[in-house]
């Protein structure tokens, strides 16, 4: 189970590298964005949006 996680970090790294190399070269990221998750891929896998309901209503009890 520990090697798997590993696995992920050095794949994203890589991933990483490569964004950051574009960067320095070509001076932004446009020849990336393909390989990238967009905000609403991200979002939605970490349901983001029910959080920010979920701590809306939290906040909300608080204020009453």
């Amino acid at each position: 189970m520990i090697l798997y996680p590993l696995s992920a970090f050095r794949a994203m790294s890589n991933a990483a590298l490569n964004v950051y190399q574009h960067i320095l070269d070509d001076g932004h990221q446009k020849n990336v964005l393909e390989s990238m998750q967009t905000r609403e891929e991200l979002y939605d896998f970490l349901n983001y949006h029910q959080y920010e309901m979920q701590l809306d209503e939290l906040i909300d009890k608080e204020n009453k």
